[in-house]
């Protein structure tokens, strides 16, 4: 493994189900929630998850952007 994909492999396993909700995607999607009209039905907390994390680390005003030391390319990388 290259030092990017050790790296995006511990970011994933940061993000993953952060800011979860406690529910499933089935639920949202059959409630009608925010969260399942934000990403029309598809992947509802999987997407969640993954703008929450990206929200939260590219904002640098909370001096958490662990992309800061990546080209454009690595950052794109890194969020597929």
């Amino acid at each position: 493994m290259s030092k990017m994909d050790v790296f995006c492999t511990l970011l994933s396993g940061a993000a993953h189900d952060i800011d979860h909700p406690g529910t499933n995607n089935m639920f949202e999607t059959k409630r009608r929630s925010k969260l399942a009209l934000l990403y029309n039905d598809v992947s509802v907390l999987e997407n969640h998850h993954a703008a929450s994390f990206f929200f939260m680390t590219e904002n640098e005003n909370q001096n958490c952007n662990v992309f800061s030391g990546l080209s454009d390319d690595e950052k794109i990388e890194c969020r597929k």
